[in-house]
Parts: C-alpha cells; sequence; structure tokens
C-alpha cells in the first residue's frame, strides 16, 4: 500500500529529524499502551509524550480566569472546529473565547522549551480540524490514528526496520513515555471531563457550566449559551461522543468500550510511581498559554 506524499514526508522526516510525538490522550481507543512507545520510536520518533501535562497547564490557567473574573463568562477552545464555526457564523461570541490554547498548542511550546529548537513535533490524535490547527500554530506535523497505522502498515509490508530505540520505564520495567506524566487529565477526551477536571468548587456552580458535543447540537449549545446568562463556561467540542468519536480514529466500537479503555488506562497510570516528581505546575511557569 503506498502512502499518500504527505505521509511520505513524514516518514522521511522520521528518519533524518529529531521528532518528538505529541500523542493526544484519546490513543487508548485505537492503540495497546505501551506497545504504541515503541511502534513510535521504531518508525523513528526520537521522543513521545502525552498531551496530558499541557491539560493540567490549561486546568490550572481556566481556574485562575475563572476565580479572578466572576462576573465573566468564557467558552473553551480546545476544539478547533468549534472556533473556526464561532468566528464565521457566531462573530458576535469571539470575546467569550477564553484566552488559554489548546493542549496539543501548549504541549508543542513546553517541549520545544524544555529540549530546545533542534527538535521538531508530530501531533498524533483522532481530528482532522487538529490539523489546521497546527499548521495555524507552527506544529511542524500532524496526523491521525488511521493515518498512523497507515505508516505502521507500509513499514511492516516493506520490512523498513528502524535503529536500535531506547526508552523511559516505569518502575516494573514498562515502557513508558517521556516525561510530563499527569493523571487525572487523561480523561480529557471523555464528556463532561474537562470541565469535571477542572477544581472550581467555590468558583463556578455546577448549574454554570454546559457541555454540549455532535454536530447536530452545536447551534443549540451556543444559543442557549447566548441566552443564558447564568452558563459561565461553555464546554464544547463538534465530534459526536468527543474525541473518543473523532473522525481519524479506526475504532468501531461501542462508545461506552472506547470510554472505558480511556478509563482503564488512566487507572493503571495512577500505579506509576516514579512520575510522581513529575507533571508540577512550577515547571511550566512563564510559559506562554495564551491563543496568540
Amino acid at each position: 500500500m503506498p502512502l499518500t506524499p504527505e505521509l511520505q514526508t513524514l516518514v522521511d522526516a522520521l528518519h533524518h529529524e529529531k521528532i518528538i510525538v505529541l500523542l493526544a490522550p484519546s490513543f487508548p481507543v485505537d492503540f495497546h499502551y505501551p506497545e504504541i512507545i515503541i511502534n513510535l520510536k521504531m518508525i523513528g520518533a526520537e521522543k513521545v509524550v502525552e498531551l496530558t501535562y499541557a491539560a493540567k497547564l490549561i486546568n490550572m490557567e481556566y481556574e485562575r480566569i475563572l476565580k479572578e473574573h466572576p462576573d465573566k463568562r468564557y467558552i473553551c477552545p480546545n476544539c478547533p472546529t468549534v472556533v473556526k464555526m464561532i468566528e464565521y457564523k457566531y462573530p458576535e461570541l469571539k470575546e467569550f473565547i477564553i484566552d488559554v490554547s489548546s493542549p496539543m498548542v501548549i504541549m508543542d511550546r513546553f517541549v520545544k522549551k524544555e529540549y530546545g529548537p533542534e527538535y521538531k513535533t508530530l501531533f498524533i490524535g483522532p481530528c482532522f480540524a487538529k490539523k489546521m490547527e497546527a499548521k495555524h500554530y507552527g506544529i511542524d506535523y500532524a496526523i491521525t490514528f488511521k493515518e498512523l497505522q497507515d505508516i505502521f502498515t507500509y513499514n511492516k509490508e516493506n520490512n523498513i526496520i528502524w535503529k536500535e530505540i531506547t526508552y523511559s520505564v516505569t518502575e516494573d520495567g514498562t515502557p513508558d513515555f517521556d516525561k510530563f506524566y499527569n493523571d487525572y487529565t487523561k480523561v480529557y477526551p471523555l464528556a463532561w471531563w474537562v470541565a469535571d477536571s477542572l477544581h472550581i468548587k467555590g468558583i463556578v456552580d455546577a448549574s454554570q457550566i454546559l457541555v454540549v458535543d455532535w454536530p447536530k447540537n452545536l447551534d443549540a449549545g451556543f444559543q442557549e449559551f447566548k441566552n443564558n446568562p447564568n452558563v459561565r463556561f461553555l464546554d464544547i467540542l463538534a465530534c459526536e461522543w468527543w474525541c473518543i468519536g473523532g473522525p481519524g480514529m479506526m475504532s468501531k466500537e461501542p462508545i461506552e468500550e472506547r470510554k472505558q479503555k480511556v478509563l482503564d488506562y488512566k487507572h493503571y497510570c495512577k500505579k506509576d510511581k516514579i512520575w510522581s516528581k513529575l507533571g508540577k505546575f512550577k515547571y511550566g511557569e512563564g510559559l506562554d498559554l495564551t491563543r496568540k
């Protein structure tokens, strides 16, 4: 099976450039941990990190903004489809988009600051719109889970074997990601969990949060936000069943099975004590979190 020109360019880059993979938290639906880490390094990835640390930084910033501006209302901009829809269809709502970038963008900034400008980044996730967002924000490469599987298949069919690889390990010797561990934001791709993972008790009441997904519900969600001043935070994504239902995924499993895979992975990671010293907010201090 030949690769598309875009994927062929990426395969070539993986052989000649230092590339850090930014893996979206919905990956357990389509790929097994820890095999996915080994497989990514075997196709040439220098390092592999999750987006969960960036999600933690985002949560902290949301919490700060909501606390410091109790009279203001906000829309979560994690979904690039939602942002574009606001720009073109609901421009009167642009002022409500909270000035915080998405986990993909912030993790890109973080790892380039951490590892240096000689590294390039590759985002892998379930979303086509993320590829456009990646291009806008200068992320070097972006593909879907389906496209990643195409690369795996291509390498296997053509007997392409990568160089010897190295990887981090957990306490029990399991291959693991290359730093920045955080467990509670591993549920970011699930419905309600962005809002639920915020520590905003006493800042925003649950009745002031509106959660919306599915294309058919987006217009109603925007209208509810416009017409209901009690809604302080609109947590809205375009895909049916949020990011675990993205069009760039391979899984055809029922949504509850997909959801359980993400939850099982989160539960498994809680026993990983080796990274307990990582994921601290202070390591991201000074990082630009805005949507500039």
